[in-house]
């Protein structure tokens, strides 16, 4: 049996264009493979439900872990996000998801793959926020994050310990698993970015900046990207490769001995435009003990 990892993420099937593609994916060479889902599929636990079903159908393990908009309880029926990410857990056991660390393959094409549960820091939270001010003495900008960002609407945290963040509750869920011995490569993946550097274009992204026309000036993705403590539990994994979501852009590089991935597939008019990378399908990204190798962007 061979020992092929494909992933995806942001597959936002609340578009209905979407989800009827994804519904529509089989291929028989996904029949004997993994299919690693980085979050935010929808909020509707019964779409969720029914894609993860269908995965489980055509891949032989599904491995998932909850995005930002899984957590919104805009259309009732949960208490809180707490309570719903529990939910999506237990719903995840019943069909057979895994949500877990588990091995796959035997040998030396044996690799684990290890779900990390993630939330960001804003930037008024803590130092390990990954927010960085784009605004300058002279492209001075507004920032309207606050004010536009659907998770300050849509969330409600009302279970949480007085005072405890959002981002320690996730990450707190990890350290047992952070803490065990893996007798083989560790895969990891968590819907949330680890580093600040994976938001932006390869190389001196700072000047790189002043190439790029922000299509939202007011709105500041960096503030709820992801925390570095995040990657501080990758690196005590020693992970091998780590995948993410969130950003809806697509990367593939080495940082300091670690792969990073992401693979999106996005909204319908994300994947229109020039700047998009990447396909209608999920991406190969482990096969047979070997990471598949791309030029990094």
């Amino acid at each position: 049996m061979t020992n092929k990892i494909y992933t995806m993420s942001d597959m936002h099937v609340d578009y209905k264009g979407n989800f009827d593609h994804l519904l529509n994916l089989n291929d028989p060479a996904y029949a004997e493979a993994t299919l690693i889902v980085a979050g935010d599929a929808t909020d509707d636990l019964g779409k969720l439900e029914q894609l993860l079903s269908h995965f489980k159908t055509i891949y032989a393990e599904v491995f998932f872990v909850p995005g930002n908009h899984e957590l919104w309880v805009r259309r009732g029926g949960f208490e809180d996000s707490v309570s719903k990410f529990w939910a999506i857990v237990k719903m995840c056991e019943r069909i057979g998801v895994q949500t877990q660390p588990k091995k796959l393959g035997v040998g030396d094409k044996a690799a684990w793959v290890v779900p990390l549960f993630s939330w960001y820091t804003k930037p008024e939270e803590g130092e390990d926020s990954l927010y960085y001010d784009k605004s300058s003495a002279t492209n001075p900008v507004k920032d309207e994050t606050e004010a536009i960002w659907s998770d300050n609407f849509f969330c409600r945290w009302t279970q949480l310990k007085t005072n405890q963040r959002v981002v320690d509750f996730f990450l707190d869920l990890n350290v047992a698993t952070c803490q065990r011995d893996y007798d083989a490569p560790v895969i990891s993946f968590s819907h949330f970015l680890p580093r600040q550097d994976l938001i932006f274009p390869l190389g001196n992204w700072r000047q790189n900046l002043s190439q790029f026309k922000d299509p939202l000036p007011q709105f500041n993705f960096t503030g709820v990207a992801g925390t570095v403590d995040l990657d501080s539990q990758v690196r005590q994994l020693g992970s091998l490769l780590h995948i993410y979501g969130h950003q809806h852009r697509n990367r593939h590089r080495k940082e300091e001995g670690i792969t990073y991935i992401s693979h999106c597939f996005g909204y319908p008019k994300e994947r229109s435009q020039a700047y998009w990378r990447g396909d209608n399908l999920p991406k190969l990204i482990w096969d047979d003990g070997e990471i598949e190798v791309e030029s990094e962007f």
